[in-house]
């Protein structure tokens, strides 16, 4: 059976379900708490109120240049066979930047939506056929 995965991403933080199957719903990948935090401070901790849209999109790259990272390397353990890529447009656009070729031949869908703050229970409802997987 192939292994789906779904990437729900912000720039603060990011999680990864895992699809039971059957449309049966997701698990918290048991991969520590499943959540993967952004740990470099956030752009509103930055002083100067102009800077703050181009820091806060420097921190977005760098998180989203970790998250793929971690993909890849997760990838070539065998974890996951498809993924769903779900995050806000920009972050969205950031991640496809940044994922590598072999990651990219993985992701079946991409949903611009930003999910990371619904509980587990209640993706399936916001992602429709791609809770299917």
């Amino acid at each position: 059976m192939k292994r789906t995965w779904f990437l729900i991403a912000d720039g603060s933080g990011a999680r990864i379900l895992e699809a039971r199957g059957d449309g049966r719903g997701f698990f918290e990948h048991a991969e520590g708490s499943g959540r993967y935090p952004y740990r470099g401070g956030t752009a509103s901790q930055h002083p100067h109120q102009e800077e703050r849209p181009r820091v806060a999109k420097a921190l977005d790259g760098l998180f989203a240049s970790q998250l793929s990272a971690m993909l890849a390397t997760r990838l070539k353990s065998h974890s996951f066979d498809r993924l769903v890529l779900i995050a806000p447009p920009t972050m969205l656009a950031t991640l496809d930047k940044m994922i590598s070729p072999a990651v990219r031949d993985t992701v079946v869908t991409e949903i611009a939506k930003d999910l990371t703050d619904i509980p587990t229970s209640e993706i399936g409802q916001h992602i429709g056929n791609a809770a299917l997987f």
